[in-house]
């Protein structure tokens, strides 16, 4: 979808989409519209069901005219925007209109943006192997006073969106396309944008003792690696943020394999990865003065002669070693050696990690809300503030020694399951993964459950991209 700004009302546009509030109270574009077409827009009101709440709409097709319902005007926040802007996309796409006039109120550009922003993500297709697709080319035209500012100031909310559509486009890929080796080169894309990218190795991952992602990758043809991606936007200053991703190419689960039903979804188990992809790419566009590092631990995990089996014993990059319960609870491992890395080379300021990680968060939380594990509670209300803002909201859950407890082992440091089975999976987890954090504050993100839609107001059936505002938003209003 292509986003515009004019201040060109009398363009002939397929059509023009026009704000009603709540009560068919109208905008006042909208009345000036109505009385230049001699109330042909109160006259269709009448004659319909139409009452301006909020996402409701009004195909007038002889005036070539969309209404759509903003609902009460003191509720329309950004949040309420971006789902008028979804629903306008998603209009307008199933009508197979090409080039529109939106002109719902006298907005400011932030307004516009979060409009836009909507439209841009709840129309996004991933229809590349259908081989009769074809793509549908919506440009959505503003209306600015000024149009020149509009335009130069909506390219941080593109970077945004633009960081969101890679994330989904990665994750949406099949793991017979995306191997692990094709996911490398995908991130080396970002070098064109300023970042740069070093490639850890099998080789080289021996070579530093990173065991445990080597481990993951054991049973597959498709070799494991680290990839670290470096953004610099603030060379005046010493912090770095890391952020850090899980990317399981495919996750059959290894040796104690997955369930047959469902396991197709296992070519997004690389969405953690994805998202810190889609992250570094929106600041790198907008030139964000900030320095971060991305790090995402890249395999995959298939049952295969070579496979690490349960009851193994691994020595981690950390040093410490891991009593292997069960291989499908493969991706903390992934991360822990990311996490050290992190910790030993990068040495971060704080760190954030991704993952689809756990079954038992989507038990907890469902769909709609992000699992926060932290052991810094600055850094929690800072993300749960940003949550809260770009619509992405995170729920911080407990730990402690007494959850820490569950995952300790007889005879190695601890073990990758905690016990009893199905007690805490989501928080045992995340316990799993703060032992690897040496003190360094720390935010565990997992999107089990927020990753994936059935269909939403921004988003519609498949990956959502969840973490890249929610992200921009966080460094935005707190990384100086």
């Amino acid at each position: 979808m292509n986003t515009k700004f004019t201040s060109d009302i009398k363009k002939n546009y397929d059509i023009t989409v026009l704000g009603v509030y709540k009560n068919n109270k109208f905008s006042q574009p909208t009345t000036k519209f109505d009385g230049e077409r001699n109330g042909i827009i109160s006259t269709s009101i009448k004659n319909s069901k139409f009452d301006g709440d909020i996402g409701k709409s009004l195909f007038i097709y002889s005036e070539k005219l969309l209404l759509i319902g903003l609902g009460e005007q003191k509720n329309l926040d950004n949040l309420a925007l971006q789902k008028i802007g979804g629903k306008i996309g998603s209009l307008l796409k199933s009508e197979k209109l090409e080039n529109a006039f939106v002109m719902l109120d006298n907005f400011s550009d932030e307004k516009l943006f979060n409009l836009a922003y909507g439209a841009n993500l709840k129309t996004y297709e991933f229809n590349k192997y259908k081989s009769e697709a074809k793509e549908h080319k919506l440009t959505l035209n503003f209306y600015s006073e000024n149009p020149q500012k509009s335009e130069g100031d909506f390219l941080k909310t593109q970077s945004i969106i633009d960081g969101v559509i890679t994330t989904r486009n990665l994750a949406n890929e099949p793991s017979n396309i995306l191997t692990t080796t094709e996911f490398v080169k995908q991130t080396k894309k970002l070098s064109k944008l300023g970042v740069k990218i070093e490639v850890i190795d099998e080789t080289e991952l021996k070579k530093i003792g990173a065991n445990l992602i080597l481990a993951v990758g054991s049973g597959s043809s498709h070799p494991p690696y680290i990839v670290v991606m470096k953004y610099t936007g603030n060379k005046k200053s010493k912090n770095k943020i890391a952020l850090i991703g899980k990317g399981l190419c495919f996750d059959s689960g290894g040796i104690s394999l997955k369930p047959s039903k469902g396991m197709d979804e296992m070519k997004s188990d690389m969405t953690g990865a994805a998202t810190v992809v889609g992250i570094m790419e929106s600041l790198a566009k907008q030139k964000a003065k900030v320095n971060a590092v991305g790090i995402i631990g890249i395999a995959e995990n298939m049952p295969d002669g070579n496979s690490y089996k349960p009851g193994d014993i691994i020595k981690s990059l950390s040093g410490k070693t891991v009593e292997v319960l069960d291989t499908d609870a493969e991706g903390r491992l992934v991360l822990a050696d990311c996490i050290t890395y992190t910790v030993q080379k990068i040495k971060p300021n704080l760190m954030i990690d991704f993952a689809t990680l756990t079954g038992a968060i989507i038990v907890a939380l469902g769909d709609e809300t992000t699992g926060l594990f932290t052991n810094n509670e600055k850094l929690a209300r800072q993300l749960t503030e940003a949550g809260q803002k770009t619509g992405e909201e995170v729920w911080q859950l407990p730990m402690g020694k007494k959850y820490k407890k569950m995952i300790e082992s007889d005879i190695a440091d601890m073990k990758n399951l905690g016990t009893p089975l199905r007690s805490a999976g989501s928080i045992t987890a995340a316990e799993f993964l703060d032992n690897f954090t040496d003190g360094t504050s720390w935010a565990h993100l997992d999107i089990a459950g927020t990753a994936w839609t059935t269909g939403n107001d921004i988003a519609p059936k498949g990956v959502t991209g969840v973490g890249v505002n929610l992200i921009n938003e966080f460094i935005e209003t707190n990384i100086k």
